[in-house]
């Protein structure tokens, strides 16, 4: 599917254009939070949340040269009826998470949501290859995506999402190409895959 969308490339538009010291090192290993747990090698920044006002409440983004080059964001437990982003726009309304919702269904709900909040003019975004996949033991899916952003680099990435306890837990990497993505797409796919909770019982997706 291909949306014409206002982007600075997923968040960078809200983001700083280059790690600074109000960012965090994250440090190698396992990083829980929010009931979601995620194994990371070194060389991950954590945004401070002042640069990500269009985050809930939980979420974070990890970069490892600047969110304008590289970024990896982790969207845990979105609970149904919620958005996966806050609206810069207090008129345009976002489109919510339902607990039922198919595979496919959360590919659109991550489109829809970029076109939602960005508004549509500068960019080009398009998600493919969408396929099953294990985040521990629960069932989900990824999916690829590619962006082609006004006066920016071209950029690809990749997603990953699953749903336990009626709550999705989404993971999104964008990587300028063909440097950026190169240099972090197999870290970043390593976080999006290890994701997973840190105690409950399973609740698949519907295939």
């Amino acid at each position: 599917m291909i949306y014409r969308i206002s982007i600075l490339v997923a968040v960078a538009a809200i983001a700083s254009g280059c790690v600074s010291t109000s960012y965090t090192l994250v440090a190698p290993g396992a990083t829980a939070f929010e009931g979601m747990q995620v194994s990371a090698t070194g060389g991950w920044n954590q945004a401070p949340p002042m640069h990500t006002p269009s985050m809930q409440k939980g979420a974070v983004l990890w970069t490892h040269d600047g969110p304008l080059l590289d970024q990896l964001i982790i969207i845990p437990g979105v609970a149904d009826g919620e958005p996966l982003m806050k609206s810069a726009n207090k008129s345009a309304a976002m489109p919510l998470f339902k607990k039922d919702m198919l595979p496919n269904e959360i590919e659109e709900l991550t489109e829809s949501t970029f076109v939602k909040y960005f508004g549509e003019g500068n960019a080009v975004v398009t998600t493919r290859n969408l396929r099953p996949q294990r985040f521990g033991e629960y069932r989900g899916v990824m999916f690829d995506v590619d962006a082609t952003v006004s006066e920016n680099p071209e950029y690809r990435g990749t997603a990953g999402a699953f749903i336990a306890n009626d709550k999705l837990y989404m993971l999104f990497f964008l990587g300028a190409v063909p440097h950026y993505y190169d240099k972090h797409s197999a870290a970043a796919v390593s976080v999006i895959q290890s994701a997973t909770l840190t105690g409950g019982s399973n609740v698949p997706m519907s295939k």
